[in-house]
């Protein structure tokens, strides 16, 4: 994203939500996101009409929260299909202990 020179604030804001958003912390990305809707509220209040219409913080700040909106939702698919895998292992684990056979899904015919 580019930086908004004028505001660097906001600008330090995005690579704060970026790393929180890459790191996984979810509870640090809410609140920088929080504090980002706060900076660029208060900056967009201090310009004029003119000044807000050449402005790119709109179309910057979408693409901002489209982007930690689209990395959440992978990071939520990998973890899931991650816990399944885990279950799925502790299931075959539990069984092979209990010394059941597992039941193949693949049929033969003969």
């Amino acid at each position: 994203m580019p930086p908004l020179s004028d505001k660097p604030e906001l600008d330090q804001l995005a690579r704060e939500l970026r790393a929180a958003v890459l790191a996984g912390d979810h509870a640090r990305a809410n609140r920088v996101v929080l504090e980002y809707g706060v900076a660029a509220s208060q900056y967009w209040a201090t310009l004029s009409a003119i000044d807000r219409a050449a402005s790119p913080l709109p179309k910057l700040a979408r693409e901002l929260l489209a982007w930690a909106r689209g990395m959440t939702i992978v990071q939520r698919t990998i973890a899931g299909e991650q816990l399944a895998a885990v279950q799925r292992t502790r299931r075959y684990r539990q069984e092979s202990l209990l010394g059941r056979a597992q039941p193949s899904s693949v049929r033969l015919r003969a």
